[in-house]
């Protein structure tokens, strides 16, 4: 399984002029629209041509998008992101190629089937109590990509477009570190001319956001370095277990390894950090299971020490590479700033929520409360604040992840969800202990991005339900 073929290249290329063009648009608000427009209609081209073609176009937004505005329409006060347009596009070419070939028969795993029952139940449930419709359309607009499982299982049908998305993949995760570091490098050298529009450019289009933490360290965080996480653990499966010696090859990937670990680092993310330390603790089991010798066991995480202390020089030099002239930094109180400072406003804002948001939940525990159900609660945090006097707080979107899934389709459907990720989990352990390192990565990356969202919601987000989509029909490749 390569990983840096002709669709890595190419993708490469594409993403990064994506996002160059994203950029432009900041600029140019007509531009954004045209770019929109041009977007979607090469997909629809290509899908017609090809519905794989499109299925990419859809993952490789997923992957480097965000929140999914890397160019959006405003339409009637709305704004219409890419990724609910190419959603659309993708799922209506799916939708005519069935109906063209009249085939309306569908295999998917029951466990699908009945988790779209608890999230049908949640969207109904949420009208009949009168949840406010513009609330509950943001709220379910997520849980709308499981649709995206149909055109993934009757598209990606053999081990090479496995291997042509796990291209794109590698290639967005490249795009990721590389756009960390140079805006981790133009922020701690305030460089001001590039620092303005590329801060407004960020958060018009929910692309990421860039914090000055009180130690004077840029803090650059992306929702899209959760892949950045994922594919840590892909290619560190592939250092440890993959038999091929080819030093260019793991010289490549042991590189790719340390940019990704870099960029978790950059985020200052406590949520990516946990979910970092949970996967290093499972592959620490996997390592056990597998029978490998103490004496290999320690000579690995050697290797791993070596990658930190590699990945913690590199951003040293980005921070205090001395042209312009470097911000200065306290480096003894950074890290003890986001470790120890359990009074931050955000830490204290996820700890108010917790009490009124239970006790919320235990209204309907079974069932849950439909989509767009909100939780009022005093918050701590600065924005919060500032836009509301007092720190009083409504909202229905919540950081505590598998709270807001029990809240919204009860304890029920949390436990389908967790089953369905099980029987994801066994398929692919299968595999794996059978000397797939793919498998195995897949399985870390997994492990990582449930513990991840205790902490921050994605098991509730197109980014976390399509990587639960990907790990099933990849690993399914292999069951035949």
């Amino acid at each position: 399984m390569n990983l840096f073929g002709k669709y890595f290249k190419t993708s490469l290329l594409f993403i990064s002029f994506a996002l160059i063009l994203s950029f432009a648009a900041y600029f140019f608000p007509l531009f954004n629209k045209v770019a929109f427009f041009v977007v979607l209609g090469l997909t629809l081209v290509l899908s017609l041509e090809k519905l794989e073609y499109g299925i990419y176009i859809l993952l490789a937004e997923l992957f480097i998008g965000s929140k999914g505005y890397l160019f959006y329409f405003d339409a009637g006060g709305i704004s219409v992101s890419l990724r609910i347009a190419l959603f659309l596009v993708v799922m209506a070419v799916w939708i005519y190629s069935r109906l063209k070939t009249k085939n309306l028969k569908f295999k998917l795993d029951r466990w699908y089937w009945i988790l779209f029952v608890f999230i049908g139940w949640g969207l109904v449930w949420g009208l009949v109590r009168g949840n406010s419709f513009q609330n509950l359309f943001f709220d379910f607009n997520g849980w709308l990509y499981f649709a995206v499982i149909f055109p993934l299982v009757d598209v990606i049908k053999s081990r090479e477009q496995v291997e042509n998305v796990l291209q794109i993949f590698t290639a967005a995760i490249t795009v990721i570190v590389i756009k960390t570091f140079f805006l981790l490098y133009i922020f701690s050298h305030n460089l001001e001319i590039a620092m303005y529009p590329l801060y407004h450019w960020l958060r018009q289009f929910l692309i990421g956001e860039i914090t000055l933490m009180s130690s004077g360290f840029y803090r650059i965080f992306f929702q899209s370095q959760i892949y950045v996480l994922i594919g840590f653990f892909i290619l560190a499966a592939f250092l440890i277990w993959q038999k091929n010696k080819d030093k260019k090859i793991i010289t490549r990937y042991a590189l790719l390894a340390t940019g990704c670990l870099s960029s978790i680092l950059i985020s200052f993310s406590r949520s990516f950090w946990v979910g970092l330390a949970f996967g290093i603790f499972i592959l620490l089991i996997f390592l056990i299971v597998d029978k490998f010798s103490f004496k290999k066991i320690i000579k690995i995480g050697l290797y791993g020490l070596a990658i930190l202390i590699i990945s913690g020089a590199t951003i040293l030099i980005a921070v205090k590479f001395p042209y312009p002239t470097p911000g200065k930094i306290s480096w003894g109180s950074m890290l003890e700033e986001r470790l120890a400072d359990l009074n931050e406003a955000a830490v204290r804002s996820r700890w108010d929520l917790l009490p009124p948001l239970g006790r919320e939940i235990v209204k309907h525990p079974v069932l849950g409360s439909g989509f767009g159900t909100t939780v009022t609660y005093k918050s701590s945090d600065p924005r919060a604040v500032q836009v509301n006097p007092g720190g009083i707080f409504t909202t229905y979107a919540f950081e505590w992840g598998y709270l807001d899934i029990m809240l919204k389709i009860g304890l029920a459907g949390l436990v389908v969800y967790l089953l369905l990720i099980a029987k994801i989990w066994r398929l692919g352990w299968f595999w794996g202990h059978s000397g797939e390192w793919l498998h195995l990565g897949l399985l870390l990356g997994l492990a990582a991005l449930l513990v991840t969202n205790f902490f921050s919601p994605y098991l509730n987000h197109p980014l976390g339900i399509s990587y639960i989509m990907l790990c099933g029909v990849i690993f399914s490749q292999f069951k035949k």
